[in-house]
């Protein structure tokens, strides 16, 4: 499952054992200097990258996770790189969520509520329209495979239909 940040993977990952995100591993950076914040709060700190092959190390941990029968939770800017080893691992299926380009106002206070940094904020923030308009637009084209969240809605509402 690919999703916006704010969409509350890492929620979804600490209630479900069959729930796995990626981005709250420790694959990514050293975290010796973060070690005492939360895992939420590590995300909007500046630190440095552990793992020159993180990307690759990233796309692997989510197959081998897949392969385990766990459902991987993955931020969307790994959708192309995912997709592109898709084409040479095999495929496997998978759903992409968003939030409705209306809700970026409600976005943008839902991270500053949570904690996070100005820099996190102009990060997200800059990619908004540009993610957010195509994959609305493709949502239109693949009912199935892209889902428009609204309003208060999260993965877990979509997890729980989708688990019962």
């Amino acid at each position: 499952m690919f999703a916006f940040p704010g969409m509350r993977k890492t929620t979804l990952a600490q209630k479900y054992e069959a729930v796995v995100d990626l981005e709250i591993s420790d694959i990514k950076y050293d975290i010796s200097s973060v070690s005492h914040l939360s895992r939420e709060a590590r995300k909007s700190t500046k630190r440095p990258i552990k793992d020159k092959d993180y990307k690759e190390t990233y796309i692997s941990k989510a197959f081998s996770f897949h392969e385990k029968g766990k459902t991987v939770l993955v931020a969307l800017n790994f959708l192309f790189p995912m997709l592109r080893a898709f084409r040479v691992r095999g495929s496997v299926p998978f759903h992409i969520f968003i939030p409705h380009p209306s809700l970026r106002a409600k976005y943008r206070q839902r991270y500053r509520d949570w904690g996070n940094n100005d820099r996190f904020l102009f990060e997200v923030m800059l990619i908004w329209y540009p993610t957010t308009i195509p994959l609305f637009l493709l949502a239109k084209i693949f009912l199935k495979g892209i889902t428009v969240t609204k309003a208060g809605e999260t993965l877990e509402d979509y997890w729980n239909i989708k688990n019962t």
